[in-house]
């Protein structure tokens, strides 16, 4: 069981989006029992999500409710919809329930599958101002006010110092990050499929948390360490979307900013922040500053070098080009000039 992975709620509920939309293609197409089911079904499934307009998120949904032309499904959705799909036949192979292995139907249904390009990360504007944001009251506060200000300021602060997804940041406790009112420097936290890392609390970082929890009367070790303030939900664990809207407030606060400073370009990378920027940002960083690939996996916690080198490696060509430029032999000068 230790070695069982667990998913995110997010996660889950598109895996039953997922499911259920072929469960709908089954039916219509008269497979109404596991058994029924053949090889050359899952084929032309992945064929009828290249053809159809079968998105069932939000999104999708919206636009067909404003009567927007339906658009083909994306490369990634198509992708997103079949993969929890062999999860689910792996688990049915393994008790005997459908009449074929799952290991012969993968590479039949890979052949029309679209292919997807190589995951890279976006570059990221400099963030360095940015986390600074919520530092100081802009005009007068009351308590509350000031909590949330201390709280975002916490948060910022965090992603910045740690590189931590959104939800470890907002999955923490007050007694992951301090011990008899004192911040700590390292938090254990757990990332993707439940495996433990490490995140490191900088000196800007921890005065931000400092700063928040004494504002909080440094709460049970037990409580949420980000929390809502608001009169609805105060006291609460602070939810994903609320997260996502105190880095995109700052964001967009600080573009009208590089608007108003002649900086166009800027302004329009500070537009596209989210949380995972920070993310990146550390990366690019820590490459920058010469940091070894391997050493930069461990600190963003992926799970292996290779996931890091896809995502960075069009960064670390540029990092080559420069070393091989500044070191490479040149050729002896011309004598005969």
């Amino acid at each position: 069981m230790s070695s069982q992975r667990h998913h995110a709620r997010q996660t889950i509920a598109s895996y039953e989006i997922a499911l259920r939309l072929f469960t709908r293609w089954a039916e219509r197409n008269g497979r109404q029992r596991l058994g029924d089911l053949q090889i050359g079904d899952l084929v032309a499934y992945a064929r009828t999500l290249r053809k159809r307009s079968y998105d069932l998120s939000q999104r999708a949904a919206a636009a067909r409710a404003e009567g927007q032309p339906r658009e083909r499904l994306s490369e990634r959705t198509i992708h997103a919809y079949v993969r929890p799909l062999f999860g689910f036949l792996a688990l049915a192979d393994s008790h005997g329930a459908i009449p074929f292995r799952v290991a012969a139907a993968r590479p039949e249904v890979s052949r029309v599958l679209p292919r997807l390009p190589d995951p890279v990360a976006p570059t990221p504007p400099d963030l360095r101002r940015l986390v600074r944001f919520y530092d100081k009251p802009h005009g007068e506060e009351r308590e509350r006010q000031t909590l949330t200000r201390l709280r975002n300021a916490a948060l910022l602060h965090f992603l910045f110092s740690s590189g931590a997804r959104i939800s470890e940041a907002l999955s923490l406790d007050v007694g992951d990050v301090a011990r008899d009112r004192r911040v700590l420097a390292r938090v254990i936290v757990r990332g993707k499929g439940r495996r433990e890392g490490t995140l490191f609390i900088r000196k800007h970082a921890e005065l931000a948390l400092h700063r928040y929890l004494t504002a909080r009367n440094w709460p049970s070790a037990r409580e949420p360490l980000f929390v809502a303030f608001d009169p609805r939900t105060g006291g609460e664990r602070l939810s994903r979307i609320s997260g996502w809207r105190i880095v995109t407030t700052a964001a967009h606060a600080m573009a009208d900013q590089m608007e108003l400073e002649g900086k166009a370009d800027e302004a329009e990378l500070l537009r596209q922040v989210t949380p995972h920027t920070f993310r990146h940002f550390v990366g690019y960083h820590l490459l920058n500053e010469g940091v070894a690939l391997a050493e930069v996996s461990q600190i963003l916690r992926h799970r292996s070098v290779e996931v890091t080198r896809s995502f960075y490696a069009s960064y670390a060509d540029v990092q080559l080009q420069e070393v091989h430029d500044q070191f490479s032999a040149d050729p002896w000068p011309d004598t005969d000039e």
